[in-house]
């Protein structure tokens, strides 16, 4: 019958009560069971959360290609030293139309593209690496930091990184390294924190990455490395603010679901407000109300 109870795990200590508790009898949190079900089952570590992300950026980069297909693949990009790094890139005109930051969706007002650009990819080499990294680093800071917090920090170092891009020198940017940067930052701060051996050889890993990150970076033309920058340092502060327990707060797998909805009506109201701008040819800004 739909009014029975159910067991489900407390969101906040992971211990088994009755879906119609108001207040957990272990921990006393509040609506024990507000994340039951699917989110129940992210935050669990049931469904890997970086695959999640991966697919969303995958068929989000799919899409903009097909906006502009021949752009996308006109082989006169295709010169120099670098040329291969410009195959399968969006045009602007679908790169704005999703979310792309800095620029003309700054200067506009669109904040929430801080948040969106981070789903965004410039070309078939930049999701390769890009998601590589993601692959590697993502399900390692889910399981030693918990889904809530790796999601968190995620969307929240993006941000990080392109504010810090967008007030150094505003212009268009796009891809998730300036996270994938905040991810390695939250690791260095963790391993320093935990201590001992393994906290000690985690520090001195990822460092290395991360050193060995910045100076690919640098030696790529177009590379946002402010970006990354203020993305590693959003991490490694973030990392300090947590606190170091096994089990995470129901608070930060709620902002971990505040944040993503953010991200999704940010995806919508860029689509909304900057298609009628391209239906004129022009790019000018359209207002919120």
């Amino acid at each position: 019958m739909s009014g029975e109870s159910r067991a489900i795990l407390c969101t906040n200590c992971r211990k088994l009560i009755s879906s119609e508790e108001a207040v957990c009898p272990h921990c006393g949190a509040r609506r024990p069971g507000a994340l039951a079900g699917p989110l129940q089952q992210l935050f669990r570590g049931e469904i890997e959360l970086t695959d999640v992300i991966v697919g969303i950026s995958a068929v989000i980069y799919g899409i903009t290609i097909l906006v502009d297909v021949r752009a996308a693949f006109d082989l006169s990009q295709l010169t120099g030293i670098f040329g291969l790094l410009n195959l399968g890139s969006p045009s602007a005109r679908a790169l704005y139309l999703f979310g792309m930051t800095g620029g003309v969706a700054w200067n506009c007002g669109h904040l929430w593209t801080a948040l969106t650009a981070t789903f965004l990819h410039g070309s078939l080499l930049h999701i390769f690496f890009n998601l590589s990294w993601l692959r590697m680093l993502g399900p390692f800071v889910s399981r030693e930091l918990g889904p809530g917090r790796f999601l968190a920090l995620y969307l929240v170092t993006g941000v990080g990184g392109f504010l810090a891009s967008n007030l150094w020198n505003n212009v268009p940017t796009i891809g998730a390294s300036c996270a994938i940067f905040g991810l390695m930052g939250a690791l260095i701060a963790y391993g320093r924190r935990r201590g001992g051996t393994f906290g000690q050889n985690l520090s001195q890993q990822v460092t290395a990455w991360a050193i060995a990150g910045f100076l690919i970076s640098f030696a790529i033309p177009q590379v946002n490395n402010v970006g990354h920058a203020g993305g590693f340092i959003t991490g490694f502060a973030m990392a300090y603010l947590f606190p170091l327990r096994s089990t995470e707060g129901r608070g930060i797998q709620l902002l971990a679901v505040g944040l993503s909805l953010l991200t999704v009506i940010g995806f919508g109201l860029s689509m909304v407000l900057m298609w009628e701008t391209f239906q004129s040819g022009l790019v000018l800004c359209m207002p919120l109300f």
